[in-house]
């Protein structure tokens, strides 16, 4: 599916990443509350549902002027691609009646 943030930046994911055990394994340590899981999950899961040159892009869009990328920035832009894509799903799916 393919997704486009408010920022601008744009991705295809597949929608069967987000089913896989470790991407939920790490989603519950990006929702741990503790800072370490946190930075253990959402440097797992970006590179997994993203892949490597979709990773290198989002660094690329979100760079600062002197080439840095904000963790703060990543784990916004990161979970807006989520919702946005929890969205695209929900509304792909037959409703159960």
């Amino acid at each position: 599916m393919k997704i486009k943030t408010k920022s601008g930046f744009e991705c295809n994911i597949n929608e069967n990443k987000f089913a896989d055990w470790r991407y939920i394994r790490a989603a519950a340590e990006v929702n741990s509350g503790k800072e370490a899981k946190i930075l253990k999950g959402i440097t797992f899961i970006v590179p997994f549902i993203l892949g490597d040159e979709q990773e290198e892009a989002l660094m690329d869009h979100l760079k600062d002027d002197d080439g840095i990328v904000s963790t703060i920035k990543i784990v916004e832009e990161f979970r807006e691609i989520e919702t946005l894509a929890g969205e695209k799903v929900k509304k792909s799916k037959p409703s159960p009646d």
